[in-house]
């Protein structure tokens, strides 16, 4: 997603797929921001929320991983939020690369070097990260690079190794298209941002070009874009329509620090 910091609400009235559900495999995505081993797994495992996206992982030139944490830890007073089958709601767990740095441009030059082959540091890096934190999927935010071959390359090596893969586009439909048509049955989510430089997406319109259902994804209130931000109402309001007017996959929401949490989650 647009680089502006990351965190996430847990009230489940702000995602029409929790409060008024379509079907029982509608998505609620939250996307977990700064040290996500602090996070609050109690407040995670009764907010409604069925998709978590751990927000974020670096790929170096040399095909090592780096997890960015962007906020003092502190000590751990929950377990930590890494795997999918120790949540009472949750059953997907994702981790997120986002192209605020040279992640996807050393992806890209990594693909082209060594394959994607077992043996690879992408390869032996990715999968010693999904066994480690017992992941489901991977979530690619490119905004810079797009690149389709290296990106079908890599989502095939990930795939091979047991990952699932979504994708969090907030514009170049053309790209995302082409991406989605080389890689059917793997692909299997698409989590549209739907504010600041993608404010004016149509889901409707991604899910006619996509082939895919689409979670679109809003901003809650915040300090950095005031103007972007949506009340719990407003969301809801947004959500419902959405789903009526397209019939959508779910929700989602993004940039919730734990103070504007605890406001939104006391509502």
């Amino acid at each position: 997603m647009l680089w502006h910091g990351w965190a996430h609400a847990l009230l489940p009235t702000l995602l029409f797929a929790v409060s008024n559900p379509v079907n029982a495999a509608s998505t609620t995505a939250i996307f977990l921001f700064k040290d996500v081993l602090q996070s609050n797994t109690t407040a995670l495992k009764t907010s409604g929320f069925n998709t978590l996206l751990i927000f974020r992982i670096g790929v170096l030139e040399n095909g090592d991983l780096v997890y960015y944490s962007t906020g003092d830890a502190g000590d751990a007073v929950d377990a930590p939020v890494i795997t999918g089958g120790a949540y009472t709601l949750i059953d997907r767990v994702e981790v997120s690369l986002v192209s605020h740095d040279a992640t996807f441009v050393n992806i890209r030059n990594l693909v082209n070097a060594n394959g994607t082959g077992a043996g690879t540091p992408l390869y032996n890096n990715f999968e010693a990260l999904f066994s480690a934190w017992g992941l489901d999927a991977f979530n690619n935010d490119d905004e810079s690079v797009y690149d389709v071959a290296s990106t079908v390359s890599f989502a095939k090596l990930l795939g091979g190794i047991g990952y699932r893969y979504s994708i969090a586009p907030y514009t170049n439909t053309g790209f995302w298209a082409s991406v989605a048509q080389q890689l059917p049955g793997l692909l299997d989510r698409v989590y549209l941002q739907v504010y600041d430089g993608g404010a004016g997406n149509d889901p409707g319109a991604w899910q006619d070009a996509l082939g895919l259902k689409v979670t679109p994804v809003v901003w809650v209130t915040n300090d950095a874009k005031p103007s972007q931000g949506n009340t719990p109402e407003q969301a809801q309001a947004k959500f419902t329509n959405w789903n009526s007017q397209y019939s959508v996959d779910g929700g989602g929401m993004w940039q919730v620090s734990l103070p504007v949490t605890l406001k939104y989650r006391s509502q």
